[in-house]
């Protein structure tokens, strides 16, 4: 029998296809980084490095004055000019807070964005890039360049430095950054090599997590982990609400139904965690009550200016309930043609809601993206929901904007709000769901096979420590030289689980190829429950097995689940593996070990307890009917993760099958399902646990 993982992770994505494979391929089937593309790998990770600081790299200062002005540079040189023209206006000054939550700095991002994507080359790219590196806004430079570099056909495969090691403001406590600081003013050696290993600061909370916290902050390890923040930030980036259309082919990847069920997940394992710290159900949010749950960020802007907070039961103001008003609107227009079950495209086409496909038409309609019917009519509910629990406006045209955390994506994550509205957005996908037929008895069933027993490892998770560089946070002004060789540290627990394996027993009277689905879930106790809890459950892995007549034994690791990815390599040690490359050295592997776009290995398991936290797995097996378009794909999944590619999809049935429709109890439990309960485990003496 054999093995054949499935190419790419659901939910977890990333670049388009291109001509040009800028790559050679290895005897032993991982490709390598030619010149060429060392090059561009080089000039990313240099151009990010310090970014409130100039440019310190010689290579690159006659770029900084001007930009490429020749027509021929440029393949859409209409939407270049318009660039040009609102530049010379005024764009957002450089220092000042930015958001894409606000409607002119997203005009401007937009713009900035078509003036890099529409280089006719290399050559043009890099010198706007470093033109735009000394003349435009930090935070809206990161937005664009990343957005850019992502969707760029020809940059496919680029590794970029992790957004948490670019930006830290938005991922570490203040307190972390501050003692980073006051450290350089006092031990002349901090942060550079030669002081090895004592480039470390540590955080000031001390408190065992979770159990010395409360309320919302017991999640705190959960919710403020750099890894969730940062596969959030990089899913909105693979697909921006305001990106769309052919010219990027986003809408080939299923892009609604994407986009509703990324959430259904994220809501799904925030539950888990909720339940692993006996914190009952997410709160219900309603739009003119008082929110109960406060929020006080404890990170700050890179200027010093903390995150906009809010206290315990917030209310809006007597003079924004209008804006209230409009968003129940909003809301009524999305449920009402989801029970109508129909609506109509702007050539006067009818969509049925009551076809399952249909679920992309009315996630890109929440999304409210290019890709959407009629944003006039249904607008945008969930951008002008976070600006209006952020006490800001989305035309807040002109003047000074302070962004709370739900209005950047690194930091959505960390508010419990974030939850509770999503929660409540989420309705409006189980209302379309709950108006869909039950899953047959042919759907649901692979016959001639049967799943007769899983066996698990034992399940156990701990708190670390681990290091995440910030050097990026300290203005540290440094020779070209040197630049690599001063790096700074924040050390902080964060959870994480012992690999682990499991078992499955599988007898197959005939020989074919079939897709497993595995889930994790809340215990249930009674068959009944799954009706309710069906909704919590997280989907951690999806591949293809071939099944041979027989006994079929299959043996899976966590390390080699497909949703997940494992830690970067930090942002000094992965330049120096380029520039080693580049200077002719070691070769620079492209395997997708730096991937973006994957779910963090270790938040696989919510955290257990030491006498066992209960969870269940469900196991289906369906089999598998290859989607016909990855027979016209030049997606290649050794080194990127196919957005726009439309073929990164195992098969085509809907994401969260068969958890995704109300059940039939009367057949629905069919053989080659299998539901196992099982114990996580939890250790907090961090030493313990390594010798475990």
């Amino acid at each position: 029998m054999r093995l054949t993982v499935a190419a790419v992770a659901l939910c977890l994505v990333a670049l388009a296809s291109a001509a040009y494979v800028p790559v050679e391929k290895s005897v032993t089937g991982f490709k390598y980084a030619d010149k060429e593309f060392l090059v561009k790998q080089k000039f990313f990770f240099e151009v990010f490095r310090n970014i409130h600081l100039p440019l310190t790299f010689e290579e690159y200062l006659p770029y900084t004055k001007t930009w490429v002005v020749d027509e021929s540079k440029y393949t859409n040189y209409t939407e270049v000019v318009e660039f040009f023209n609102y530049y010379k206006l005024g764009y957002l000054p450089k220092g000042e807070l930015f958001t894409i939550y606000n409607k002119e700095y997203m005009e401007q991002t937009y713009l900035l964005f078509n003036f890099f994507y529409n280089s006719a080359d290399w050559e043009t790219f890099y010198k706007n890039v470093v033109w735009a590196r000394e003349n435009i806004n930090e935070g809206m430079f990161i937005y664009a360049v990343t957005l850019a570099t992502l969707h760029l056909p020809e940059l496919k495969g680029i590794v970029l430095p992790a957004i948490y090691e670019i930006y830290p403001y938005y991922f570490f406590n203040t307190d972390m950054i501050h003692s980073a600081l006051y450290k350089t003013l006092y031990e002349p050696k901090f942060g550079f090599a030669s002081n090895g290993k004592f480039n470390v600061v540590y955080s000031n909370y001390t408190a065992v997590y979770p159990l010395d916290y409360y309320g919302e902050d017991k999640l705190s390890y959960f919710t403020e982990d750099y890894g969730l923040n940062s596969y959030y930030y990089y899913f909105m980036m693979d697909y921006p609400f305001f990106l769309g259309e052919n010219k990027f082919n986003l809408i080939k990847d299923r892009r609604g139904e994407l986009y509703l069920y990324m959430y259904q997940q994220l809501i799904a394992r925030y539950y888990l965690e909720r339940q692993a710290n006996f914190m009952g159900p997410i709160e219900e949010f309603s739009w003119d009550q008082p929110i109960t749950t406060g929020y006080t960020p404890k990170i700050s802007y890179w200027n010093g200016v903390p995150f906009y907070g809010r206290n315990d039961y917030y209310s809006l103001p007597k003079d924004q309930y209008y804006k209230i008003d409009q968003l129940k609107d909003y809301e009524a227009r999305i449920r009402q043609v989801i029970d109508q079950g129909y609506m109509y495209m702007e050539d006067g086409t009818k969509v049925d809601l009551r076809n399952p496909k249909s679920i992309d038409y009315l996630g890109n309609l929440i999304n409210a993206n290019p890709d959407s019917i009629d944003n006039e009519y249904y607008k945008y509910i969930e951008f002008y929901a976070r600006l209006l629990y952020s006490g800001s406006d989305y035309y807040n045209t002109g003047s000074t904007v302070w962004p709370s955390v739900l209005m950047q994506f690194e930091t959505s994550m960390r508010d419990p709000l974030f939850y509770q509205l999503y929660n409540k957005i989420l309705s409006y996908y189980w209302q379309f769901k709950s108006y869909l037929p039950y899953y047959t008895i042919q759907e649901l069933n692979y016959k001639g096979l049967e799943i007769k027993n899983v066996v698990f490892d034992k399940l156990v998770t701990y708190f670390e420590y681990y290091d995440a560089e910030i050097s990026n946070a300290i203005p540290k002004v440094v020779t070209t030289n040197n630049v690599f060789d001063y790096s700074v540290y924040a050390r902080q627990q964060r959870i994480n689980h012992k690999p682990f394996t499991y078992t499955m027993d599988v007898y197959s009277e005939v020989a074919g190829q079939g897709v497993v689905r595995t889930y994790i879930g809340p215990k249930i106790y009674d068959v009944q429950q799954l009706q309710y809890y069906k909704k919590y459950f997280v989907e951690v892995d999806q591949y293809v097995y071939d099944f041979v007549v027989g006994q079929n034994s299959i043996v899976r690791n966590s390390r080699d689940y497909y949703w997940s990815v494992r830690d970067r390599t930090s942002y000094s040690d992965l330049y120096k593996k380029i520039m080693t490359a580049y200077n002719g050295g070691e070769k620079f592997v492209l395997d997708m070990s730096e991937a973006h776009c994957g779910f963090p290995d270790r938040l696989l398991l919510p955290k257990g307890l030491p006498s066992g936290f209960e969870l269940t797995f469900y196991f289906i097996i369906t089999p598998y009917y290859a989607p016909k378009v990855k027979q016209f794909s030049t997606y290649d999944s050794v080194y990127s993760c196919g957005v726009g590619s439309g073929s990164k999809y195992v098969d085509d049935l809907p994401f969260g099958f068969p958890l995704d429709r109300e059940i039939n109890y009367s057949y629905f439990f069919t053989k080659n399902m299998y539901f196992k309960d099982v114990l996580v485990y939890h250790f907090d003496d961090v030493k313990l646990n390594q010798s475990y």
